[in-house]
């Protein structure tokens, strides 16, 4: 008897049910220094699982795959310019937003896929992915769709609506699935839900988006060479075009 009880805590030990690992979470390790080699080995690690997600294989060979383009937003932007971007630059790098996210999008833009990996480093709860840090990525996620589809391609969230349906464990990939509820002139209505990867709802939100009435005045250039909008909306790329694996440095010998 024991013997039971004592392989039963050391099982429970290396694999605690899920219940166990909210109440007691393991601490995880602060983020690494982004240079460093065992840092640079985990992003390539992690965009090789990335590609091989069959969620994101799904997408790429279904049916109508070819009304569809993908694209990585941040990629084609310099590295300076990021510097002061919430999503682009200070919450990205191992542990926290390792990877740009990976985005399918039809080509009228009536709905999206939006795939990413959130680290230890984004967590309120230990473990759980701070709530804030999924509006953040809700309201960017939804906010390209609509900006996409107002008059002059630019706009700000008048309100987002966030409904948390279950805890984001942290060290995943996740699912952002959105889609263009109304368009009314300057005003555009969206909605969208994230996923883990066996489709489990996490969170729900709907989301105003308006034109500003100054939006002719402003340089739209630079926000959608980060969402990574085609350059020509009639023809969108197709998918490779603007979706080449980061740029990521050999791991060096310690």
């Amino acid at each position: 008897m024991a013997s039971v009880a004592s392989t039963a805590y050391a099982l429970g030990s290396l694999y605690p049910p899920q219940i166990a690992t909210f109440i007691t979470p393991r601490i995880a390790p602060p983020p690494p220094d982004p240079d460093h080699p065992s840092a640079i080995a985990y992003t390539e690690e992690l965009e090789s699982r990335l590609q091989k997600l069959p969620v994101l294989n799904e997408l790429r060979t279904r049916s109508d795959a070819h009304e569809w383009y993908e694209t990585r937003p941040y990629m084609s932007v310099p590295k300076e310019q990021l510097a002061n971007s919430l999503t682009g630059g200070t919450l990205r790098g191992p542990a926290k937003l390792a990877l740009p996210p990976v985005v399918r999008a039809r080509k009228d833009e009536s709905e999206a896929v939006v795939i990413m990996h959130v680290g230890t480093g984004l967590c309120g709860h230990e473990g759980i992915v701070h709530g804030g840090l999924l509006a953040t990525l809700l309201d960017e996620s939804l906010g390209r769709i609509a900006l996409l589809n107002l008059p002059d391609k630019i706009g700000v969230t008048a309100y987002l609506n966030v409904n948390y349906r279950a805890p984001t464990r942290a060290d995943q990939f996740i699912i952002i699935k959105t889609k263009l509820d109304e368009l009314n002139g300057r005003k555009v209505k969206v909605s969208g839900v994230i996923e883990d990867v066996d489709g489990k709802v996490l969170a729900e939100a709907n989301a105003l988006f308006i034109q500003p009435k100054y939006a002719k005045l402003l340089n739209a250039k630079k926000l959608h060479a980060r969402m990574g909008t085609p350059a020509d909306p009639n023809e969108p790329p197709t998918e490779g075009s603007l979706t080449p694996s980061p740029a990521i440095p050999p791991v060096k010998a310690l």
